[in-house]
């Protein structure tokens, strides 16, 4: 048995002369800018299992599906002197953390000296689901959110599976393009999880006066054709037809490809709290993948799923892995996200408890009026003594001062887990034969030897 540490805690810069980043979203394109403001002359490669450049993944529910966006409006702005070598269409299936390399799903091999984990989450699919039809949708990517704008034009009556953040921009922008929309939810009100009852209450009520047909405290058990479309039978014995069905009922970590390599994904990559992947060495992860405890708030390692939150890992993560000449500070962040749906500016910061374990104050801004949401509202979150979370509904300058305050309050730690296990090992795996290789976009490919392994970059 070891405490988790070692040579981690010692302060002093790695001598890594290349670096690999699996992923290529809002995580790992941040880890990637942060190596190299941080001094780091070695190689960067980018390895992302989609076609195109890095996108903001939240316009996807955003601007594109009304059209108010176009594909190339949702890229990522990435600095082009950065000498990142990007390679695009390649998924990571397996990692061998004692011979440092990442086997891609091209057969080519990686090597890596520090590598940072970033391959975010997969859509989850309601089960029995068909796949692959006409209709039929799951909002994750450029490639779904544009598939499903082109659905929608065609759409008289939309139904949207899951009551989440996604869930609910999806339904605003089917609104907005005056279509019918259905919204489905096994909770009895709207993005509970994320704003908390009080504001997920308020925000309902408007999302219903919206015009939007609320089936909520109802869950999905089977999905059937009819002449237009389909027919979403729920568990009461009701039924919904829809011309397109949309599921947004949640996600999973992408973490298969990291079977048998001695790392704890069982919800997500466990790290400590400098985001450091615990089991193997020189890896550390950011994004939705990582499960770590922020100090901030509980020692208790945990995912968060958000844009903000995926741009303050990843440079967190490149500072950990680069191990500056003084230690590394945890990566405590404030969650913080923003959604403008329905005519409401939607803004949390901090974390939002759902256990009732918080004391509440809830400050309307304009008491007279009954539109609680839409006349503006601010819930706080607090314990002992400190403000550890604010929701604001149409209440922005509020908001703002007050998530000033919080952002700039220095933090009260507290203790981190004793991360205790047992040294793993990889599981055994057969020789991986690299198959031949092309010329990569933008010169020629350096073969390494690593034993058993032809690296490619």
């Amino acid at each position: 048995m070891a405490r988790f540490g070692g040579s981690w805690d010692t302060g002093q810069r790695r001598n890594l002369r290349r670096v690999l980043v699996v992923g290529g979203g809002r995580a790992g394109v941040a880890a990637a800018e942060e190596l190299r403001r941080r001094g780091f002359g070695g190689e960067i490669v980018v390895m992302c299992d989609e076609p195109d450049a890095p996108y903001d993944r939240p316009s996807c529910s955003k601007g594109v599906l009304t059209g108010h966006k176009r594909l190339r409006d949702a890229r990522m702005p990435v600095q082009d002197d950065l000498a990142i070598h990007w390679e695009m269409d390649r998924r990571a299936v397996q990692l061998d953390p004692v011979e440092r390399v990442v086997v891609a799903d091209t057969e080519e091999v990686y090597r890596y000296d520090g590598l940072v984990i970033a391959t975010g989450a997969r859509p989850i699919w309601p089960e029995g689901w068909p796949g692959g039809e006409p209709g039929l949708h799951a909002l994750h990517g450029l490639t779904d959110a544009w598939q499903l704008r082109r659905s929608l034009r065609r759409a008289r009556r939309v139904a949207v599976l899951g009551g989440g953040l996604t869930g609910c921009e999806v339904a605003g922008a089917v609104r907005a393009m005056a279509r019918d929309c259905v919204l489905i939810d096994s909770k009895q009100q709207l993005m509970s999880q994320g704003l908390g009852e009080v504001a997920s209450r308020y925000v309902t009520e408007e999302v219903a006066r919206d015009g939007v047909q609320l089936r909520l405290g109802r869950r999905f058990r089977r999905l059937d054709r009819n002449r237009r479309g389909w027919v979403l039978v729920l568990d009461d014995g009701s039924e919904v037809a829809a011309d397109v069905v949309v599921a947004t009922i949640g996600e999973r970590p992408d973490t298969r490809w990291l079977a048998g390599a001695g790392v704890d994904v069982t919800d997500g990559v466990l790290c400590d709290e400098h985001l450091r992947v615990l089991g193997v060495e020189d890896v550390v992860a950011a994004g939705t993948v990582a499960r770590w405890p922020n100090l901030r708030y509980s020692p208790r390692p945990r995912r968060v799923g958000q844009w903000i939150a995926a741009l303050e890992q990843g440079r967190a993560a490149a500072a950990s892995l680069l191990r500056s000449d003084h230690p590394s500070r945890p990566a405590a962040l404030v969650p913080r996200f923003w959604s403008e749906q329905f005519g409401l500016r939607i803004q949390v910061c901090g974390e939002v408890p759902t256990d009732g374990s918080a004391e509440l104050t809830v400050s309307r801004q304009r008491p007279g009026r009954r539109d609680t949401a839409r006349a503006g509202v601010l819930v706080g979150y607090h314990r002992g003594g400190e403000q550890i979370g604010l929701v604001g509904v149409n209440a922005v300058r509020a908001f703002t001062t007050t998530a000033r305050m919080m952002l700039a309050a220095p933090p009260r730690l507290v203790e981190p887990p004793e991360f205790v296990f047992e040294q793993p090992r990889p599981a055994p795996h057969a020789p991986v034969s690299p198959a031949p290789v092309s010329p990569p976009r933008g010169g020629p490919r350096e073969r390494f030897s690593t034993g058993q392994y032809a690296a490619v970059r």
